[in-house]
């Protein structure tokens, strides 16, 4: 705008019509403030790795001490790949290859620290009295204290049921040879601490004692 433009504006507008016009340029303007926080991502990828095998439909997680492991289905469900998410950022594989003999062949479940349990339907359950037409299972009780070896502790053919009592660590098997039941060690449960006898100089307490 030249100087004779400027003077121009300025002599057709009233000093009314001049206060308008800066409210304008002043609203125009974006407020930016000292305390704005960028907006945040709800979800975000943090890492990603690749699997040699094909993934399935399940995955488990297991507690070990201070790591945790991921178990990922094969496509083929013969097996899981062992992955260590201790540090979510940094997975790691733990078993790179495993056989189609691998003992966590089948339906997974981890039933304690160190066990787990792994179902694969009969293929033939010819043999078998059973009250339906549901097929009958072979499940292997696994040793998982080693994630990358799983061991199997003791295979049972021929499962028509199984059930499971986390609160006192048992597992109910039945087959064609009766009941089964097995016991493990529970996570978590540690056995109450006896208290002591009550004195007189707990009766006088002003908290309650820690007696019986």
């Amino acid at each position: 705008m030249s100087i004779i433009q400027k003077g121009f504006f300025r002599s057709h507008l009233g000093p009314a019509s001049m206060a308008c016009a800066a409210a304008v340029v002043i609203l125009s303007a974006p407020r930016i403030s000292a305390n704005t926080k960028p907006t945040e991502v709800p979800a975000k990828v943090i890492a990603h790795l690749a699997l040699k095998d094909a993934p399935g439909s399940e995955m488990l997680l297991q507690n070990k001490g201070d790591k945790q492991y991921l178990y990922v289905q094969k496509a083929s469900k013969q097996g899981f790949t062992v992955i260590d998410v201790t540090k979510p950022v940094l997975p790691s594989l733990v078993n790179h290859t495993a056989q189609s003999s691998d003992a966590t062949a089948g339906k997974l479940e981890i039933v304690g620290p160190d066990v787990g349990l792994a179902e694969v339907p009969d293929k033939n359950s010819k043999g078998v009295i059973r009250n339906t037409e549901s097929p009958t299972e072979t499940v292997r009780i696994l040793d998982l204290s080693d994630p990358a070896h799983p061991k199997v502790l003791q295979t049972f053919s021929g499962v028509t049921s199984i059930l499971q009592d986390p609160s006192r660590g048992l597992i109910y098997l039945t087959n064609n040879d009766g009941l089964w039941i097995l016991n493990h060690s529970r996570p978590g449960l540690t056995p109450a601490k006896k208290k002591r006898a009550c004195g007189s100089e707990d009766a006088i307490a002003s908290m309650p004692p820690d007696c019986e």
